[in-house]
């Protein structure tokens, strides 16, 4: 709740004036006047401002409050600079308002919008005075009715980045991830598993130096390496170059935050608080994100409906970090989703604005983005703008026809990538079909090169799915789908009668000439792959291949084989996000 320290009002001398605020996330922030002029005034001021950091009250954040507090700051000092005496609200006048805009403009160049600004701040804050406690003049009431007289400043409005730029950026970000994922998922867990007790099998081992960073849940410097067996030893295992293996990194969860940005358009400032809880009401191939955008005063909690289940899709992404931020999130107790070890050794609950600059200048620095030979200023605000361009151009050219049936917004955050965007986060875009087992009653299995193929040519959808153009775009969009796959036809079943519901369970689809897998359901046949597992010791083996030998076949050897060793592992970290899998069959890392 926000604090006001001041003095009684009735004192003749004013005493310390301080805001302290601790905003609803648990964010603080002090605003100190005790040592500034005009304290009276001030002291009016600060009552309101500190008000207005209430919930839905318009100053959400210590950005805000700080703001708002060096516009009146200034506008006091100002004051003192030209009046003999404190003054009180009730002295204002007209022209303590627009001499002061004069003063700021002689002091700033011709297109700076920084006048406007703390002109604007100051307005809004008498506005709420004059409405809570009245007591202006009449002319300075009519003074508020308009914020400047003057000019607002040039301002350029932010661009999209470009496609070249966009599939730079999503190419790296994408390397990033896979990369987290390899070793989070399958590097560090595999090197800890050959750890033990280094105190008895001795530090001069990586694995036993990861048992160890384990053990002290993450918490295990090079300097405490180096006390206890010699900095020689804490140089070649370093806990800072080990400790990754098993926490994420800021560089892994920038490129994260950086991937969902512009697959969902959300702005970055809501994406940064998003929480472990934030994924609500998974339906037939979308998920709402429940997220806090503290602009929009008196409704900040807001939801949006975005694709999920592929680690290309929003929903996707985001179970990714929910995967890779779970080791932390155990320790820490925290809700938050962006959670990550430091260099240092300590565990984070956040990433702050400042910290999303630094990460994105050194981004573009690690990976050499570029636009006509220049390295990129890439700033997160204008990924937004990159998302709505992108729908733009697709919602406007040849696949508008896939959008019938969705709202804008399912169909902007299905539809973003166009042609020249889709080459980025797609390894190769060549021709894939279906390789049945037995045409008629195997599935038929969708290569991402494929599906893009289908969106990209959709005439085509007769000659490799046997389906009309507009039936394709059901499969492709998701509104077909079941659990395990896409549908045909969900009342023309080979297993029923024409015109009934399909009668088999839900695993029937994995022997269905019905059924479409894509990239998208890997992650549920992962999971499903997991529940065969753990059955298999709960029964006799003839009733369990019975029941679930067909279908572990038909994944293991039809469904998983046709994606590539990155997509399978993506998923099997989306399938991960609520329970570890229980069997992790060799092929998935190229065995056999």
């Amino acid at each position: 709740m926000p604090v006001l320290e001041i003095a009684d009002p009735a004192a003749t001398t004013l005493g310390p004036l301080k805001i302290e605020v601790t905003f609803p996330d648990n964010r603080a922030a002090v605003v100190d006047w005790t040592r500034e002029p005009q304290q009276r005034l001030l002291r009016a001021l600060a009552a309101e401002l500190a008000a207005s950091c209430a919930v839905g009250q318009g100053t959400g954040s210590p950005y805000t409050l700080r703001n708002r507090a060096r516009s009146c700051r200034e506008w006091a000092r100002w004051i003192a600079s030209t009046e003999d005496v404190d003054l009180r609200v009730s002295d204002l006048l007209p022209s303590h308002l627009d001499r002061f805009e004069d003063h700021l403009r002689e002091r700033h160049p011709e297109s700076s919008r920084t006048p406007y600004a703390r002109i604007a701040d100051i307005v809004w804050i008498l506005r709420r005075l004059s409405d809570t406690h009245g007591g202006f003049s009449p002319a300075l009431v009519r003074r508020l009715a308009y914020i400047s007289a003057g000019p607002v400043g040039s301002y350029t409005p932010r661009d999209a980045y470009s496609p070249h730029v966009v599939e730079q950026l999503k190419a790296a970000a994408r390397s990033d991830v896979d990369r987290a994922i390899r070793r989070l998922t399958v590097e560090g867990p595999s090197l800890l598993s050959r750890g033990q007790d280094p105190r008895v099998a001795g530090w001069a081992s990586d694995a036993n130096v990861v048992w160890e960073i384990h053990q002290k849940r993450g918490q295990f410097t090079r300097q405490e390496l180096a006390d206890q067996v010699g900095q020689t030893v804490a140089d070649e295992h370093s806990p800072g170059r080990l400790a990754p293996l098993l926490y994420p990194t800021t560089r892994d969860l920038f490129a994260l935050l950086l991937l969902f940005c512009l697959e969902s358009g959300m702005e970055v400032e809501a994406a940064r608080e998003l929480t472990a809880g934030c994924l609500k009401n998974p339906n037939r191939g979308y998920v709402q994100v429940e997220y806090l955008k503290r602009r929009r005063h008196g409704q900040e909690w807001n939801t949006i409906r975005v694709r999920d289940g592929s680690s290309h899709s929003p929903g996707g992404l985001l179970r990714l970090a929910l995967r890779l931020t779970a080791s932390v999130r155990e320790i820490t107790g925290s809700p938050a989703l962006w959670q990550f070890r430091t260099k240092e050794g300590s565990l984070t609950t956040g990433l702050s604005a400042s910290a999303v600059t630094y990460l994105a200048k050194a981004f573009v620095y690690r990976h050499g983005i570029s636009d006509a030979g220049q390295p990129v200023e890439l700033r997160m605000s204008r990924l937004r703008k990159t998302y709505k361009a992108a729908v733009y151009k697709v919602t406007g050219g040849r696949m508008s026809a896939f959008v019938q049936g969705h709202s804008p917004d399912i169909a902007a955050a299905h539809y973003a990538d166009i042609p020249s965007l889709r080459d980025l986060h797609e390894q190769a875009v060549a021709d894939g079909l279906h390789d049945a087992l037995n045409e008629a009653r195997s599935p038929s299995v969708l290569t991402p090169e494929a599906e893009e193929r289908l969106l990209q040519r959709p005439a085509e959808a007769p000659e490799l799915l046997g389906v009309s153009p507009t039936e394709a775009g059901s499969l492709l969009s998701g509104e077909s789908d079941l659990w395990l796959s896409s549908c045909r036809d969900f009342f023309d079943s080979p297993f029923g009668v024409k015109g009934k519901a399909c009668p088999v369970s839900f695993f029937g689809c994995l022997g269905c000439g019905n059924a479409v897998i894509t990239r998208r359901k890997l992650p549920a046949i992962l999971a499903f792959l997991n529940h065969i597992e753990g059955e298999r010791a709960k029964m006799p083996e003839a009733e369990w291949a019975e029941r679930f030998g067909g279908a572990r076949q038909q994944i293991l050897r039809l469904v998983l084989p046709k994606f590539s060793e990155s997509d399978v592992l993506s998923a099997q970290a989306v399938a991960e996000s609520a329970d570890p899998l229980l069997f992790l069959p060799s092929i998935l890392f190229g065995g056999h």
